[in-house]
């Protein structure tokens, strides 16, 4: 046999891992949860049994569904943040979480086995396919150029890198205002608030 024949046995034999493990995760029943209240901008639903950070739709039959993301509990409420506009909820909303990320394996490529932790938490698209595009805060397109290629989607809940880990800022970066270049120095690499005014 041909070296390019066992190099592609090699990549079957490594796709069908793949697909064994995305098979071996056990999903979780739909729960569905219904909503009690809306207080400003927190809503709050009972019924679910979801961990904070996780995405969850409410629909209510007449428009389309809300995204919204739990922030809180208490005993058996669920407190969420609506990504969306809650004009027209209603008490009694079916409230649902999102299923778990699963990526599609795919031949030659390396994929990462699904994590059973991962309840439905916020994943946006991250790579190179980004640079010159406008995206809103859930990462899809808004300037009418079609859809993100070159993207991988990838959880936004990370580990944060150790301060003692990172490369020392040196070089300041002018800011053109000369109040925050001198009360207020930023630096090239440096984490900047932004405080909206």
């Amino acid at each position: 046999m041909s070296e390019s024949t066992f190099g592609t046995e090699s990549r079957w034999d490594n796709f069908m891992e793949d697909v064994r493990a995305n098979a071996a995760v056990k999903t979780p029943l739909e729960v569905r949860g219904t909503l009690t209240r809306l207080a400003g901008l927190v809503l709050e639903a009972v019924g679910l049994k979801v961990p904070v950070g996780s995405q969850c739709l409410i629909d209510n039959g007449h428009k389309d569904p809300v995204l919204a993301e739990v922030v809180g509990f208490s005993n058996d409420k669920a407190y969420l943040m609506p990504a969306g506009d809650t004009h027209g909820l209603s008490s009694g909303a079916s409230v649902t979480p999102l299923a778990p990320f699963r990526t599609v394996p795919r031949v030659g490529k390396a994929n990462k086995p699904p994590s059973p932790d991962d309840r439905g938490t916020l994943r946006l698209p991250l790579g190179a396919g980004l640079l010159g595009r406008v995206v809103d805060s859930h990462g899809n397109p808004l300037d009418h150029q079609g859809p993100i290629t070159n993207v991988d989607i990838e959880p936004m809940d990370r580990a944060p890198l150790n301060a003692m880990d990172r490369d020392p800022v040196r070089q300041p970066l002018d800011t053109g205002v000369r109040a925050i270049n001198a009360l207020l120095t930023v630096a090239h690499g440096d984490s900047v608030p932004t405080i909206p005014a």
